[in-house]
């Protein structure tokens, strides 16, 4: 009894939570600043080949490949260390983001 009494005033009270957040404004978007990573993204025609290559801080770590003839794929570098693995799409293989949090 005592759930259904706390469930309910819950669900009355929630009107009232969207309603300010309906109102409240966009918000602004992010300005660049030194601690977000640059993205650089630049386009190579090499021949009847379009090559678009992703660099972030300087450092290469994805390329598209679009062929005249055939379909797309993309290099991917898993390990930062320069060695390229063909991919036929962006989402084959989902690079999970590895951030160092401590080190000892």
């Amino acid at each position: 009894m005592r759930s259904l009494i706390i469930s309910l005033s819950l669900l009355l009270t929630m009107p009232a939570f969207a309603a300010e957040v309906a109102d409240a404004p966009p918000p602004m978007p992010a300005e660049a600043s030194e601690d977000q990573p640059k993205v650089d993204i630049r386009v190579v025609q090499k021949g009847d080949v379009t090559m678009t290559e992703y660099r972030m801080n300087g450092h290469l770590y994805q390329i598209r490949v679009v062929p005249a003839v055939g379909p797309e794929y993309y290099l991917v570098d898993p390990n930062g260390q320069g060695n390229f693995v063909r991919q036929s799409g962006p989402t084959e293989n989902i690079a999970v983001p590895r951030w160092v949090l401590f080190r000892w």
